[in-house]
């Protein structure tokens, strides 16, 4: 936990996931994606130490044409 938990959490969390939530949507918005090989992304998930994809993304990603 990066930021920490509870008692003991970071006081500047908010700004550092704000602008986290601002960069995932330029990132959605300027770009085109698409999976590698055309078809469906898989979301399966398997357990690890956190939950991660079962079958990793591959994607494509290309700008977007305005």
């Amino acid at each position: 936990m990066p930021f920490g938990v509870g008692r003991r959490i970071c006081p500047g969390l908010g700004l550092p996931m704000l602008h986290l939530e601002y960069f995932i949507a330029n990132l959605i918005w300027c770009f085109e994606w698409k999976a590698v090989d055309g078809g469906e992304v898989d979301l399966s998930e398997r357990h690890e130490f956190t939950v991660v994809m079962k079958n990793p993304l591959k994607a494509h990603v290309c700008p977007r044409v305005r």
